[in-house]
């Protein structure tokens, strides 16, 4: 259960825009002091022009209303842009933190985590901090005016005053009931929004499919039935709320009745004028508006408390894979790579190992292949020599070193992978292939296209490499996009070379052009090749073939179908080679 304390976080951000909350805060007392002006005006207005019959002095309250409307509106307008600009400079740095932490993350978490959960903490939550922020001026502008306007009351009559402010008890006890209801049922509405948001992301991503199996109904159905949810737990919430005012309204009746019934017996002995008794009235009339301000942001308050909550939780968590005390750096593979009895499991099912006590080496400029039926461990493999996953046995060397001694960053420099399933950011081809070496000259974008044998089909396009990838590059066919893949590893000329199933999705004309520019990739690197057709890797120095996670057979492509009852032959078998 989260509690406002919680919003004192809130603190570090707010820390370098603190002038801007100050002179909000100090802003309050004037406005909060113009509110009550046109009180005394009031009483002015009945007592010595009404009364009295004064026409000569009518003409001064107009004048005086409209200039202290008009310093209201310089004093309102001060107030309330000071305190925006700590709100909109907060939830930029708050959202920049939460970005940069969840670019940080370990992969784990992004296959534990819906994305629409991910997304809700960084778009979400600071909205709803919003609101909480913009409150702390009301927690100062509002109790002023109400002890301003009780001073005002006091002043005119304090047994009245005293007499009115018998129903506090009663607007306490609607305070607490409300606030300790309002505040279980927003933190289950921030859970259900960012359920919801995962259900828009995944339909995004998944388009093709819902059309494809005409699954469109189900779908909106499903999204139908989370706003549902959503729907209930706001109603019950908006009917808290809606009722909270109209009790406070029913509750401060009872104080209406008492100043009708009480100042007007006043005003018939003579104890009070009729301009005290009304202008009287309006004071606590206008008391009522600070105290239904206070009860509005109690909702507030308690949203932003609740959003604050789950943002720290989210800060909270840690990356699984991250650079030891003190990492050693690395600037080429000088002799090999070795994988020493390496086990793994995913930690959302650690019980069932997918890679079981493997041992084997990738000498340095070597090409090594892995094969095996899909759900071998192949890719796992790949997981791991690239540190999005750690090991869970055993342990993979570079040159002797302990991966995990390594600096992440310099690793993974050291590092280009070719994959079947090609991401393209939806930005242009140019800056696509850029993202292998962001800090590369034109030309050598030009060259890596070129060794890639991309450059023609990119000038084809309508403008050229300028031309948008669409999201996931979606505006390519899979040749092109994998084309535009090997050219941002061309750009990067890393020293070790992952070719994860690069021509599996792709037909046989593309295949032969992309095996061709894989070919012209791969001399001189340290490479390990995840094939799925046999065909492209006869030329390994080394074939390795797995099963459920072990390695059960090895050796070149010739020893390896000389063996005809071995696993390898009966996948090339399976592959139409024999």
């Amino acid at each position: 259960m989260f509690s406002l304390g919680s919003l004192r976080s809130l603190m570090p951000y707010i820390k370098p825009y603190r002038k801007w909350l100050y002179f909000s805060l100090v802003m309050a007392i004037p406005l909060s002091l113009l509110r009550a002006g046109p009180i005394p005006l009031i009483k002015y207005l009945v007592d010595d022009v009404l009364v009295n019959k004064n026409a000569s002095r009518l003409i001064m309250i107009p004048i005086a209303v409209v200039g202290l409307y008009f310093l209201n509106l310089f004093v309102r307008f001060l107030h309330y842009y000071s305190i925006r600009i700590v709100v909109v400079n907060v939830n930029q740095k708050i959202r920049e933190r939460l970005y940069s932490h969840l670019i940080h993350l370990s992969t784990d978490y992004f296959s534990e985590k819906k994305a629409g959960v991910l997304l809700s903490r960084i778009t979400a939550d600071p909205a709803n901090l919003d609101s909480g922020i913009a409150s702390f001026n009301v927690l100062v502008r509002e109790p002023i005016s109400f002890v301003a306007l009780l001073g005002y009351t006091l002043y005119m009559n304090w047994k009245l005053t005293v007499l009115t402010f018998t129903i506090v008890p009663a607007l306490g006890l609607v305070f607490a009931k409300t606030g300790k209801y309002i505040k279980t049922k927003i933190a289950h509405y921030q859970e259900q929004n960012g359920e919801s948001y995962s259900t828009i992301q995944e339909s995004i991503s998944g388009i093709r499919v819902i059309h494809l199996f005409n699954l469109q109904n189900i779908s909106i159905k499903r999204f139908t039935d989370q706003l549902s949810d959503i729907s209930r737990v706001l109603l019950k919430i908006s009917k808290i709320e809606e009722l909270s005012s109209p009790m406070i309204e029913l509750v401060t009746s009872f104080a209406i009745a008492l100043i009708l019934y009480y100042g007007g017996k006043s005003v018939l002995n003579g104890e009070m004028t009729s301009g005290e008794l009304v202008a009287f009235f309006t004071a606590f009339g206008m008391m009522i508006n600070p105290i239904r301000q206070v009860s509005d942001i109690n909702s507030k308050l308690h949203g932003a408390a609740a959003a604050m909550e789950r943002i720290n939780e989210f800060l909270a968590w840690e990356p699984k894979v991250k650079n030891c005390a003190h990492p050693k750096g690395i600037h080429a593979i000088e002799t090999s790579i070795q994988f020493n009895r390496v086990s793994f499991a995913y930690p959302d099912t650690s019980e069932h190992p997918v890679i079981k006590d493997i041992s084997f080496e990738i000498p340095r400029g070597k090409t090594i292949a892995l094969v095996g039926q899909s759900g071998s461990g192949k890719s796992s493999i790949v997981q791991l020599l690239t540190r999005l996953y750690d090991i869970t046995g055993g342990e993979i060397t570079i040159d002797g070193v302990n991966l995990r001694d390594l600096k992440i960053e310099d690793w993974r420099n050291q590092v280009a992978v070719v994959s079947q399933d090609v991401f393209l950011f939806h930005d242009t081809i140019y800056k696509n292939i850029l993202m292998g070496k962001p800090n590369a000259t034109r030309d050598e974008v030009m060259d890596a296209a070129q060794k890639a044998f991309a450059y023609d089909f990119i000038k084809r396009l309508p403008h050229g490499f300028e031309t948008m990838a669409g999201d996931r590059g979606l505006k390519l066919s899979g040749g092109e996009r994998q084309r535009i893949s090997i050219a941002r590893a061309f750009l990067k000329n890393a020293n070790c070379l992952i070719l994860d199933e690069a021509t599996s999705n792709l037909d046989n004309e593309s295949e032969k052009i992309v095996q061709k520019t894989l070919e012209s990739l791969m001399q001189n690197k340290t490479t390990l090749v995840i094939a799925h057709r046999l065909s492209t890797i006869q030329n390994a120095d080394h074939i390795i073939v797995m099963k459920e996670g072990r390695i059960i057979e090895q050796g070149n492509y010739a020893s390896l179908m000389t063996q005809k009852s071995s696993e390898f032959c009966r996948l090339a078998t399976l592959a139409g080679m024999q």
